[in-house]
C-alpha cells in the first residue's frame, strides 16, 4: 500500500501543508498526491492544492478533473468520535456517489470525443500531453508546443502534475483537435477516428516488450529516436520512421558577451550508482571496459557474445551496463590528461571518483545555466554508447561548442556529421584532440538545421496536409 493517499483535509492550513510537500506516488513516482480541502480559497498555486466545499462534495467532484479523494483527514480539528464518525460515513458516501457519477460523466466525454466530426478546413488544432514526472520528455514537448505556436497555430500543451484522472477527457473535448502529439506513448485509445496522432518514442517502452498487440489506428504515424529500438517495434506491428533528438535553439545560442576559453566541459551524471551488484554484473562490466579500453566496436555481435557469457539480458546490457562503461570511463579518462584545457564537470555522483574531484562543479539547472557553461568552453564532451546525435551534442553545437562524441560505428565511413563533430573512440584519441594545437573549425549549419524542432514541426505538419 502507497505511503500517500489523494485526500480531503477538513482544516485548510493542514491541506496547504501536506500539498506543499509534492508527495508522490506509484511506478516511478508519477502520482502526485491530491489534497482537498474546504472552506475560503486559499493563496496559493500548488497545482495539487483543490478547494471544494464540503456542502458541495457529489457535485464538484462529479464534474472535476482531478483524482477523487479516498481518504479523509481531520488533523487540527478537536471533535469529539461520535462527529468524526458521523463526517466519515457521510464523506464516504459522498465519495462512492461522487465516483459514480465521475465514471459516467467520463464515459460521455469519451464518446462525445468519437462522435466528433473535425472540420479541416478550419486552421489546424494541435493537442500535447506530456507530465512534469518525466526529466526530459515534458521539455521536448513544451518545445514541440512553442514551435508550432511560433508558427500561428491554436496549441493545447496539456502539461499534467499527476493529481489528475487519468480517465478524464473533458479537456480533450473542449479542445477539439485536429493533431495529437505524443512523446513515449500512443495516448490514442481516447481520440476521434479522424484525429492525427504523431507519436515520439524517445526510450525504449515496456509495450514493445510486453505480451499482448499494439492498438494502432489509420491515422497514428509513429517515429523512433533510434534504429535499436525498431526491431521490437517491427514485431508489434509499428513500423516507425527515423526522428533524432531535436535542439531548442531558443535557449541554447552563442551569446557573444560570453569569453570562450580553452577549456573542455561535461554535462550529465555518472552511471555508477545505477548499476546493481552481483559477480556476473561485476564481471561483465570488467569484460566491457577491457574491449572499451582496448577501442573494439560494442556493436550488436559484442552485445550477444556478453549476453551469453555472463547471462544477461541484451536489452539490460545496452542501455545499463555499456552506458555506465562508455560515459563513467571515458570520463575518467578526460581527467587523467593534464592538458592545457581547463576540465568542468557538472551532473550527479561524480564525486566518487577521487581522481574527478578536483574538476567537479556540481549540477546545473536545465536551460539558461547549460547553455551559459557551453558558451564559455571550446568543447563539450559528450560519450555515448549507442549513438552521437544526443541532446546534449546538438544544445552544445548551438552554443558554438564542439561536441566531442565518441565513435559508436562499425565503420568510420557511418559517422555522421563528421563536419560538426569530433570523434574519438580510444583514450590515445582523446589525447589526440586535446593536444593538438590548432582547434579544428566545424561548420554546425547542416546539423542544427536538420535536427531541429522547427524540421520536426514542418514534418507533421506536411505528413497532415498530404493525408487529408
Amino acid at each position: 500500500m502507497s505511503d500517500y493517499e489523494d485526500t480531503y483535509f477538513l482544516n485548510p492550513e493542514e491541506a496547504l501543508r501536506v500539498a506543499s510537500q509534492q508527495n508522490k506516488w506509484g511506478e516511478n513516482n508519477y502520482f502526485l498526491q491530491a489534497c482537498y480541502y474546504d472552506g475560503e480559497t486559499l493563496d496559493s498555486e500548488l497545482p495539487n492544492l483543490i478547494n471544494v466545499s464540503l456542502d458541495n462534495l457529489v457535485h464538484e467532484l462529479s464534474e472535476g478533473t482531478y483524482r477523487i479523494p479516498s481518504a479523509l483527514d481531520f488533523t487540527g480539528l478537536n471533535l469529539s468520535i461520535e462527529i468524526e464518525l458521523n463526517i466519515l460515513t457521510n464523506f464516504n458516501l459522498s465519495i462512492e456517489h461522487a465516483k459514480n457519477y465521475r465514471a459516467q460523466y467520463n464515459q460521455h466525454y469519451l464518446d462525445a470525443i468519437k462522435d466528433l466530426k473535425l472540420d479541416f478546413d478550419e486552421p489546424l488544432r494541435f493537442y500535447i500531453m506530456a507530465s512534469t514526472s518525466t526529466q526530459v520528455m515534458q521539455y521536448v514537448a513544451k518545445n514541440i508546443a512553442h514551435t508550432l505556436t511560433n508558427r500561428g497555430y491554436e496549441v493545447f500543451f496539456d502539461l499534467r502534475n499527476g493529481a489528475e484522472d487519468q480517465g478524464c477527457f473533458q479537456r480533450i473535448l473542449q479542445f477539439k483537435p485536429h493533431v495529437s502529439i505524443s512523446i513515449n506513448h500512443f495516448n490514442n485509445r481516447y481520440l476521434n477516428d479522424d484525429c492525427f496522432n504523431f507519436v515520439w518514442f524517445q526510450d525504449p517502452m515496456p509495450i514493445f516488450y510486453k505480451d499482448g498487440e499494439v492498438f494502432l489506428r489509420e491515422r497514428d504515424f509513429v517515429y523512433s529516436l533510434l534504429e535499436e529500438f525498431d526491431g521490437p517495434m517491427i514485431k508489434k506491428g509499428v513500423v516507425p520512421a527515423r526522428q533524432s533528438f531535436c535542439v531548442n535553439t531558443r535557449d541554447f545560442k552563442i551569446h557573444e558577451n560570453i569569453e570562450r576559453k580553452k577549456k573542455i566541459v561535461f554535462v550529465g551524471s555518472s552511471y555508477g550508482n545505477s548499476v546493481p551488484q552481483g559477480k556476473n554484473i561485476f564481471d561483465a562490466i570488467e569484460y566491457i571496459t577491457l574491449a572499451f579500453n582496448n577501442g573494439e566496436n560494442l556493436n550488436r555481435a559484442f552485445i550477444e557474445v556478453v549476453a551469453d557469457k555472463f547471462t544477461l539480458n541484451e536489452a539490460y546490457l545496452l542501455n545499463a551496463l555499456l552506458q555506465f562503461v562508455v560515459r563513467d570511463t571515458s570520463v575518467l579518462w578526460l581527467c587523467s590528461h593534464a592538458s592545457e584545457y581547463e576540465i568542468e564537470i557538472y551532473g550527479h555522483g561524480w564525486d566518487v571518483y577521487e581522481s574527478v574531484r578536483p574538476f567537479y562543479k556540481g549540477a546545473l539547472n536545465y536551460g539558461d545555466d547549460i547553455a551559459e557553461v557551453y558558451n564559455g568552453a571550446t568543447y563539450c564532451f559528450a560519450p555515448h554508447q549507442a549513438y552521437a546525435l544526443q541532446q546534449r551534442v546538438l544544445e552544445s553545437a548551438a552554443c558554438g561548442c564542439i561536441p566531442i562524441v565518441y565513435d559508436c560505428f562499425d565503420n568510420k565511413d557511418d559517422r555522421e556529421y563528421e563536419e560538426a563533430l569530433e570523434y574519438f573512440k580510444t583514450p590515445q584519441d582523446l589525447k589526440d584532440i586535446l593536444f593538438n594545437d590548432d582547434i579544428v573549425s566545424k561548420d554546425f549549419t547542416k546539423l542544427l538545421d536538420e535536427n531541429s524542432y522547427e524540421h520536426f514541426v514542418d514534418e507533421i505538419i506536411n505528413k497532415t496536409k498530404k493525408e487529408l
